[in-house]
């Protein structure tokens, strides 16, 4: 038993710190060695002993943050597909809170959010194959709930409206901070205000009818 415990908290050390490393310099930029000598593992090795390969590091980073996302993902999308009649900001609150609430907690949260912008920039096959895997089901049940709520929009249509809210979710989320340092100067607002106006832009940008 206490083998087998010293073993997980082995694989949780290694995936915080290929977490930070990734965040901090980008899927290319850490090795397998690297994560383990910076994981504080005696074994040279660890992170291929314990993942198999790099993919496999990365997968088990990703599962890590979903594992943290998901229950107030499903909860959020669970209380939409019982509502009869949800609104667009219901579905817009749902699909972006549990992303955003790493910018809050827990301690790797920023980090992840830094993880996640390098790995949605990724075109690989390989991480695109990740991706797909584990985002695709929560993709396909956002892009139902928006539709029932924006059905006068040409699903095509959506579906790109929706791929530019990931882009502005993943990318914006992981350089929040910039807002602090920017032409106009510090300008970003507490976090309940920000988020207000993130939900504000989304919605207003998956509505939005061309004029005739």
């Amino acid at each position: 038993m206490a083998r087998a415990t010293h073993g997980e908290a082995t694989r949780q050390n290694i995936i915080l710190t290929a977490l930070e490393l990734y965040a901090e310099h980008g899927l290319d930029g850490v090795s397998l060695r690297t994560i383990s000598a910076e994981s504080g593992t005696r074994n040279s090795a660890a992170a291929h002993y314990h993942f198999g390969s790099r993919l496999g590091v990365l997968e088990a980073v990703v599962t890590f943050i979903t594992d943290f996302t998901r229950p107030q993902f499903e909860s959020g999308f669970q209380s939409l597909e019982a509502d009869p009649a949800p609104s667009l900001r219901d579905v817009v609150k749902a699909m972006t809170t549990p992303y955003l609430s790493l910018t809050l907690s827990p301690d790797w949260g920023p980090a992840a959010l830094r993880f996640m912008a390098h790995l949605h920039a990724d075109n690989t096959p390989d991480v695109v194959q990740l991706m797909n895997a584990h985002f695709r089901p929560d993709v396909e049940r956002i892009e139902t709930q928006l539709h029932r709520v924006l059905p006068h929009i040409p699903r095509d249509v959506l579906r790109v409206r929706l791929a530019f809210t990931f882009v502005s979710l993943i990318h914006g989320a992981a350089e929040i901070d910039m807002l602090s340092n920017t032409p106009f100067g510090d300008i970003r607002p507490d976090d309940r205000t920000l988020f207000t106006y993130f939900v504000d832009f989304v919605e207003g940008g998956l509505a939005f009818s061309p004029p005739a």
